[in-house]
């Protein structure tokens, strides 16, 4: 009797405890499910759509199934960082509904209160046995992702407004049962239209579009037939290519300006190293841009971005912003040479030089604006594509004069046109400061040296004084309010993309050239020993100040207005110290093995394709990332990869550009400005300098 009493209870107890299991698997989920739709509103029409849905969806038809199973179900994987559910974009959009349908990004929100007791916010250790709202409430920390809100793929009827949406899902929040609601979590949710796409936007190509169809093929005829005429005069041996008009119709050939590009620039053998290494630093920079817009998105994995903040190693991606000084390093190197090579051969007016920097520099920079202001928002689709692109490109059309001044860096930086550029505005400016720096420096070498040293010196100090004074931070923290919204962040427009704060590598690269230029006929002049001291030492210095950037992304560091100041003032200059001295001994000392390296031949193509490959580059990053339909596992090695693609296509479509735009163009002003005299005599191999190795800076 006993035994059957025991056996009943205990059926009891399964019985019971299966319904409690059951009902806390349908309420155990920290984000409510979504809504199927809109059962009630003001909208008619997006409610009848909407009850029409359901009851498909109860008869089991396959349109109705494509929208339920396009949407997005419960949120999965917050704990470790994945805040993008994306659901199915593009069956959403072609889903054979009787009604059109769109896919909207629904962001929602959880209000949960601070943990009690209060623990370490900035810790990323848990106890796996205390509660999870302990996690997920708001760490007001920026180097931690917000585990408290979530964007969620929805699949509705196209009649729902965002504004619909938006007032029905904050009912439902306000009424849906969740376990979470009695530890007084509260929901709220976000929608606006740009969150929203539909099939029927069909996109139409307007005026500018055409406009830059239409430039596009007038190029290709172009280069079509400059190439045909370059044939032709190459079989009929009684035709001249010395005649202006024969030249000026050469521009454009194919065959023409290859040559241009794989000829080998020796009026200097100390400065071939540096093709190398602007194909080095370009490397560089494009993955560290891959890194930041790879983060902006759907990542499954964000908890292991949030330790390697905190890593010394993560600091090679997260402050390898460094690696753009190194481009200003280059550009005040040869520059400096250059124009000092330049005028002691010859004075040349600086406002003459100035144009030709602008007419060097612009035409690619055009055309490639031109591409993102029409064509770039035809190139794809995807859940995120009205939120990153379409704005890129309303400011492209918008802002595009103020990047062709060269001041897209103070004059609208909050809606620059191709955000990357900021540093081109930076190099021109420092053109324009080097060019009566040089002519000091030819005219009276001491007085043109010590104006040089109080620039570096007050490179050094202005940004000193402005971290100092406003109590910013040391670096850019590349962390998720920057890398998603660069263009707000305060301190990228305040201190990261302005000319008078940027300068101090470029000062130093300059003082280099002058080195250069003092030593062009030298050869070794640096004992082994001394050559692999200075090498170590300058190597280190490079490390070191890129590493110490950790001390900073440290959370637990304690603010100091005079530290900060001090490292954001000094660690650029010694990373440019550090540069200068690798150079120099690759060069002139017996560190061979870099000078080998640096100096390949196949580098001196490449190199000349950089400020294509620079213009480009992140115009296939953005589109990866606003096309993205689903989120991804992050490892560095994965990065990697995909920056190193980024690469090979960018550094082939400058090829195209370059043969199509950058070289001809550069053709045709040389004409206009240097038009060739009769029975000009060969020039020397130093009268070349200007036109070989100083090409691309004068």
């Amino acid at each position: 009797m006993v035994s059957a009493m025991f056996s009943v209870l205990l059926t009891f107890g399964c019985v019971v405890a299966v319904l409690a299991g059951n009902d806390l698997q349908n309420n155990a989920d920290i984000f409510p499910d979504l809504p199927l739709g809109v059962i009630d509103g003001k909208n008619n029409l997006c409610r009848d759509q909407t009850r029409m849905y359901l009851e498909n969806l109860r008869n089991m038809s396959l349109w109705a199934y494509e929208m339920h199973d396009s949407t997005a179900k419960s949120v999965t994987g917050i704990l470790r960082g994945s805040i993008f559910q994306f659901g199915h974009f593009e069956e959403c959009l072609s889903a054979k509904a009787p009604f059109a349908t769109q896919y909207c990004l629904t962001a929602i929100s959880a209000d949960v209160p601070p943990p009690d007791p209060p623990r370490d916010s900035k810790s990323l250790w848990y106890n796996p046995n205390e509660i999870v709202l302990r996690k997920i409430y708001d760490h007001k920390d920026p180097s931690q992702q917000p585990e408290n809100s979530v964007l969620v793929g929805w699949c509705i009827p196209a009649t729902c407004s965002a504004s619909d949406l938006r007032d029905h899902l904050n009912k439902y929040l306000d009424e849906v049962k969740s376990p979470f609601k009695e530890r007084n979590v509260t929901y709220v949710s976000h929608i606006d239209e740009k969150s929203c796409q539909t099939k029927d936007e069909i996109q139409y190509l307007d005026h500018i579009d055409i406009s830059f169809c239409l430039v596009s093929v007038i190029i290709a005829a172009l280069v079509v037939a400059s190439t045909i005429f370059d044939v032709i005069l190459q079989h009929e041996e009684k035709l001249s290519r010395s005649s202006p008009l024969q030249k000026l119709a050469l521009s454009f050939s194919l065959k023409n300006n290859f040559a241009k590009l794989t000829r080998n620039e020796d009026s200097n053998s100390a400065l071939q190293i540096l093709y190398g290494m602007r194909v080095f630093c370009i490397l560089m920079i494009i993955i560290d841009h891959r890194f930041g817009t790879f983060l902006s998105s759907g990542i499954l994995n964000f908890n292991t971005v949030e330790f390697q903040y905190r890593s010394t190693f993560g600091t090679l991606f997260f402050h390898g912003d460094l690696f753009v000084d190194s481009f200003f390093i280059l550009s005040g190197i040869l520059v400096s040479y250059c124009l000092l090579v330049q005028f002691e051969k010859k004075f040349i007016n600086p406002g003459i030089l100035i144009i030709m920097r602008y007419i060097r520099l612009t035409p690619l920079y055009a055309y490639v604006i031109f591409f993102c202001a029409t064509i770039f928002n035809f190139t794809g689709s995807g859940a995120m594509w009205k939120t990153i692109v379409t704005p890129e490109v309303q400011d492209c059309r918008e802002n595009w004069w103020i990047n062709l001044l060269y001041i897209s860096n103070y004059v609208k930086p909050e809606k620059m046109c191709m955000v990357h550029t900021w540093y081109l505005p930076c190099d021109f400016h420092y053109f324009i400061l080097a060019l009566p720096l040089c002519l000091a420096i030819h005219k009276n070498k001491k007085v043109g040296l010590i104006l040089l040293g109080v620039c570096t010196f007050l490179s050094v100090l202005v940004p000193f004084i402005i971290i100092f004074l406003h109590s910013r931070p040391a670096v850019l923290f590349f962390y998720l309010d920057f890398i998603r919204s660069p263009k707000t962040h305060t301190d990228f427009l305040f201190t990261y993309i302005k000319s008078h704060v940027r300068a101090a590598p470029y000062c130093i690269g300059m003082i280099a050239g002058y080195l250069f230029y003092r030593m062009r006929q030298q050869k070794s002049n640096l004992s082994l020993i001394s050559s692999y001291l200075v090498f170590f030492v300058s190597l280190i210095l490079m490390i070191g100040s890129i590493t110490t950037g950790a001390i900073f992304y440290n959370p637990y560091y304690k603010y100091n207005a005079l530290e900060s100041a001090a490292y954001a003032a000094l660690h650029r200059a010694v990373w440019s110290v550090g540069s200068v001295g690798i150079l120099y001994v690759s060069s002139y000392g017996h560190v061979k093995l870099v000078y080998n390296f640096l100096s390949w031949k196949p580098w001196i193509p490449l190199s000349k394709l950089v400020y294509g490959a620079y213009l480009v580059h992140f115009q296939f990053q953005l589109r990866a990332v606003a096309k993205k339909s689903a989120a991804d596992t992050t490892t560095y090695f994965d990065i990697i990869s995909y920056g190193l693609s980024d690469a090979v296509l960018a550094f082939s479509t400058a090829f195209v550009l370059y043969l199509a735009v950058e070289a001809p163009f550069r053709n045709i002003f040389s004409l206009l400005f240097f038009p060739p005299k009769e029975n000009q005599q060969v020039k020397s191999k130093e009268e070349n300098v200007s036109e070989t190795t100083c090409d691309s800076h004068l």
